[in-house]
């Protein structure tokens, strides 16, 4: 029994399937010109290297937008009638947003996609498996300035998912998000059916606010119900207890057998 418990504790560990996306934190760059032309796109590096982007003088301190196409990702427009590309949010508190959206909670995403009026979207590597279950997270922000119409779903085949919406641990509705200058985490789920077996999943990125105010998009996951398991994963806290329980359990019985192997010599003698 001791060590069953032991070796449950050492046992693999299951987790989500993560679907890699790419340029989920929408930090890459392309080459060549954006639009209107002549204005390339990439880091500044040094004396007479390209400026990072596409400069407005709307987008408060430091905040600039580059008007093209993300890498990885397809835009319905970038230059008119819809607008859609990366923005560097800028000097914090900027004058739309208060802080940075996070990645993983720990690192901050200081470029984004802005869209009006246009989507961003990604088929992403593996294909539909009927039965499992998709799930995309993206960081929503509601800039201070306007409303934020955005609009996130999977699509697979001819299936939309729901529209995300904004984890239940936030505890705001979507529309006490509004203006506040804030980032938040919306998801949304989709099952497929058999139907769906084999088509191809989507990521749509859209916004739908007929020319008043952007939608932003940060920081992109997307996991399915299939099970990865970590056969070397450390143990968790009640695992460790566990494996204490089982180790002095075992400990106990080499104690008591070797006290009775020298009571049996003892009375030999």
């Amino acid at each position: 029994m001791f060590c069953a418990a032991g070796l449950t504790a050492l046992g693999p560990s299951a987790k989500a399937d993560i679907i890699p996306v790419a340029d989920p934190y929408f930090n890459q760059f392309p080459s060549g010109p954006t639009h209107p032309p002549n204005f390339p796109v990439g880091f500044l590096d040094g004396p007479g290297a390209p400026h990072p982007f596409l400069y407005f003088q709307i987008c408060g301190p430091g905040c600039a937008f580059a008007d093209d196409n993300v890498i990885g990702w397809t835009a319905s427009s970038t230059f008119g009638p819809g607008v859609s590309g990366q923005y560097q949010i800028g000097t914090l508190p900027s004058s739309r947003f208060n802080s940075d959206p996070m990645i993983n909670a720990t690192t901050a995403e200081p470029i984004v996609v802005r869209a009006q009026n246009a989507s961003e979207s990604q088929i992403v590597a593996p294909t539909a498996v009927a039965g499992v279950t998709y799930t995309l997270d993206v960081d929503l922000g509601f800039a201070t300035d306007a409303v934020d119409k955005a609009l996130v779903s999977i699509v697979i085949g001819n299936d939309h998912s729901a529209l995300a919406t904004p984890l239940a641990s936030d505890d705001k509705t979507e529309a006490q998000m509004q203006e506040t200058g804030n980032w938040y985490d919306f998801e949304t789920s989709y099952t497929a059916t058999a139907a769906d077996a084999g088509h191809s999943i989507e990521i749509l990125l859209s916004s739908l606010n007929n020319g008043q105010g952007f939608a932003y998009f940060a920081d992109v996951r997307l996991t399915d119900s299939l099970v990865t398991v970590n056969p070397l994963a450390a143990p968790e806290p009640a695992t460790w207890a566990m494996m204490l329980i089982g180790f002095g359990g075992m400990a106990g019985v080499a104690v008591r057998r070797s006290f009775r192997r020298r009571s049996a010599v003892g009375q030999l003698a």
